[in-house]
């Protein structure tokens, strides 16, 4: 087991069902979620096709190294996920 910080931005607008959704996908492939950041709603750089604001949040949990493909993969599915960044925490 690895520790990861995943870090999504969702789309304005049902931000608690897409959290949800979230944290049952990184159940469905055995993570266990160690601690979540609300980061709040931020103005994006630069647009991501017609959502110029963003939802952040920080998930930090800890799995299997083999499963992180799926879990950016069903990421990239998911409709209310405008980005996705997943990094190999220390320890």
């Amino acid at each position: 087991m690895r520790n990861y910080e995943i870090t999504n931005i969702l789309r304005e607008g049902n931000v608690e069902e897409t959290k949800s959704a979230v944290k049952e996908l990184l159940s469905k492939y055995n993570f266990t979620i160690q601690g979540e950041e609300d980061w709040g709603s931020k103005r994006l750089w630069h647009p991501v096709g017609q959502d110029e604001q963003g939802h952040f949040i920080l998930t930090k949990c800890s799995g299997s190294p083999a499963e992180v493909i799926k879990i950016e993969h069903e990421f990239k599915l998911n409709g209310n996920i405008l980005k996705t960044l997943v990094i190999r925490a220390n320890g």
